[in-house]
């Protein structure tokens, strides 16, 4: 158990978050792009929570990720607003039905279907018909090279 906690102290946020998601070139662009390039905002950090949250990450985990990944990002406004919103997710089932993400082991845009009944009290992630899954992967975002470079580093920081 010791081995364990010592393997994920020596891990960087990008290597804790693959380990609980999978490799990030099998996330949507636009969540890497939102990740690495977008400057912070509350529509930016509703689209990651929503996805974070979605394929549960946990919420410290999740922050550090996004601080390691953009710099603007690293600041206790922008951490207040992330932390709000995931608990927002966590405890309104009114965000939750309303939030669409992709989720990453269905590989399907879905939203939670929330019950409203206490007779189905089932929550899960239902897909939205209609829509097409997102583009995966660093190579299907604006700026590849940039992010690559940035991965190169953050692969090799520890938390």
């Amino acid at each position: 158990m010791a081995t364990a906690a010592a393997n994920a102290a020596a891990m960087s946020p990008l290597q804790a978050a693959e380990q609980h998601l999978g490799s990030i070139n099998t996330w949507p662009s636009s969540i890497i792009f939102s990740l690495f390039a977008e400057t912070p905002s509350a529509t930016v950090i509703e689209y990651l929570t929503d996805f974070f949250s979605g394929n549960a990450l946990p919420k410290t985990l999740a922050y550090k990720l996004y601080s390691a990944c953009n710099p603007e990002a690293a600041n206790e406004l922008v951490r207040q607003l992330f932390y709000t919103r995931f608990s927002l997710w966590h405890s309104s089932d009114t965000v939750r039905r309303h939030s669409l993400y992709y989720d990453l082991r269905l590989k399907k845009l879905v939203r939670r279907n929330v019950p409203y009944l206490p007779e189905f009290p089932e929550e899960k992630p239902v897909p939205v018909p209609g829509l097409q899954a997102p583009l995966l992967g660093v190579q299907n975002t604006p700026t590849p090279l940039m992010i690559n470079a940035a991965l190169q580093v953050l692969r090799q920081e520890v938390l």
